[in-house]
Formats: structure tokens, sequence, C-alpha cells
């Protein structure tokens, strides 16, 4: 049977080539965050794919691109390799290799293309034929004569079910969207790819800034994220035994924190200090507050409540 993360990649590789939305970028003024508003990037307009396929089956798609040549994309026993023939529907070139592997492949090739510029992704593994998640995933650009490809391997979970294409054809972007990050793989004609980046979704404005507890026990300082890093809480008591950590914190929805991965940077753990990740998150219902620390359950119930300390 397959799997759910099999179905997973199934929609991924059905989905590559569509465009993806923007993505989004925090802005605050001041640590109470209240002037904070989400804000989209701004990127240069999407080429639309003028290719069109005119075979596909589980091993082997052919792909027309505008100006009548084609591409043919099969898996064989050494991995993926690639054919193309010019509009006038001459012999195929000599076979090329855009990916040797003994590892089986998932599934059908989906492949697109702007003028010249033609991309592809596509994943192996020993059983994903059979519903299991790939091992090996790939991303590939051609373009100009079809005679090379670029290959770029990635994580066998990112799945690239996104691509979209810009400046002439000039640039591609394999995107993997996710609730809580979005990850691009970027191929510029020239520098061939770049490294793969993550970019978190930022945490509701609301929560950033400075929080004291209302029984004076602890501190909080909420960070929004930065580039390549989550969001996250420093924790530090204000009584007792010693205890300074963070916390990594993604926004559950607008109104809530939950929380993962902390790590005690001084002293000892103490309670709350920090709260078990699985039990509680962070709730706050407008700029000024209060933040409160909350169960997690049908019936949740505060635990300590905090205010602005500037």
């Amino acid at each position: 049977m397959r799997t759910k993360s099999a179905a997973a990649w199934a929609v991924a590789v059905l989905m590559l080539g569509a465009a993806v939305g923007g993505c989004a970028e925090q802005s605050d003024r001041g640590p109470s965050g209240s002037g904070a508003k989400h804000t989209k990037s701004l990127r240069e307009p999407e080429d639309k794919p003028d290719s069109r396929v005119v075979e596909d089956d589980d091993d082997h798609t052919v792909l027309e691109l505008s100006d009548g040549r084609q591409v043919s994309l099969r898996f064989t026993r050494r991995g993926l390799e690639a054919q193309h023939r010019d509009a006038s529907g001459d012999a195929w070139s000599a076979s090329k290799t855009v990916y040797e592997t003994s590892t089986k492949p998932c599934s059908s090739i989906r492949a697109k293309a702007y003028r010249d510029t033609v991309w592809l992704a596509t994943g192996f593994g020993t059983y994903c034929s059979d519903g299991e998640e790939p091992e090996e995933v790939i991303a590939a650009v051609a373009t100009g004569d079809l005679s090379s490809w670029t290959t770029k391997p990635t994580k066998s979970y990112i799945y690239w079910p996104k691509a979209r294409i810009s400046d002439g054809g000039t640039r591609v972007d394999f995107v993997h969207p996710s609730s809580l990050q979005t990850t691009t793989l970027t191929w510029r004609k020239g520098s061939g790819f770049a490294e793969v980046v993550t970019e978190h979704k930022p945490i509701h404005p609301w929560f950033v800034g400075r929080w004291r507890a209302t029984d004076g026990s602890q501190q909080l300082t909420v960070h929004q994220v930065e580039p390549g890093r989550w969001a996250r809480v420093v924790i530090e008591s204000l009584t007792g035994p010693r205890c300074k950590g963070s916390v990594i914190v993604t926004g559950s929805s607008q109104y809530n924190l939950s929380m993962s991965n902390f790590k005690l940077d001084q002293g000892t753990r103490t309670v709350n200090c920090p709260p078990e990740e699985l039990k509680y998150n962070f709730d706050v219902k407008s700029s000024d507050g209060p933040l409160r620390l909350r169960s997690i359950g049908n019936h949740p119930k505060t635990v300590l409540t905090y205010e602005r300390a500037g």
C-alpha cells in the first residue's frame, strides 16, 4: 500500500512547474512589535512555460519546445538519460546521462521548458515505486543546444514540487513550501546551481519583544526569525536557581507559539525553564499582551502570565 509520504511525493512531482506564492518577510518597530506588519517579498514576473508533453509514461517523457525541438527523458538501469532532436524530426542525438545511479526510479518524469531552457525534478529509491519515500532527489536544467545538463542532488525529503522560471529563462527556482518554511534551490545561466536556501515563516509580531512574568519568576525575550534561523525565545530566571537558555518557537497559529529544542546556556533547568515542549505553548491576543504560558489540550490552563517589559 502507498504510504502517506508517498502520496505527498506523487502530488509534489505532478505539481512541478507551478508558480509558488511569495515568501513572507517580517518587519517590526520597537520591542512591542505593535507597528510590525508582514510584507510579501517582491520578485520579477515569472515566465510561463511554453512547452508541451507529447509522450509520457512511467519511465519515459518526451517534451516539445516552443521552437519545435524535442527532448526525450528516460529512466534506464544507469539512472536518467536524455536525448534531443531538431524540429525537422531528424534522428535523436546520442544518449546523455543526466543523473547516474543504480537506485530504482520512483515515478514518471515530469519536465517543462521556456524557450530553450528545460528543467526537471525527479527521485529514486529502492522501494519508492511501492510507496516509500525516495532516497535520492534531483533537480536538473539544460539550455541552448541541450547537449549538456546541470544536475543537483538534494536531500530525499525535499521533493521540489514547484518550479518557477524568470529573467527570460535564465533563472529557475525549484521550491519546496511548507506551513513553517520555504526551501528554494536556484539555478542561474552562467553560474549553475546555488546552495539550497531555507526561509522560515515569521512569527506574529505581537510576540516579539521582552516580557516579564507577573509573579516575578522569569523573563522572556522573543526574537523574530533571522536569515537561516528560526524564531526563538530566551528564557531567564529572575528568582531562585539560575537558569538561562533559548528555545525555538514556531507559529502554530496567529495567536500561539509551539516550542522545540531548548538549549541551556547558564545554570540548571528549573520549573518552567524550559516549559515542557509537548505540554505547553505561548499565547498572546493583542500587541500589548498579556502573553501567557498555557497548557495544551481540550481545557487549557494558564500557568504563567507575562507583561511587556520595554
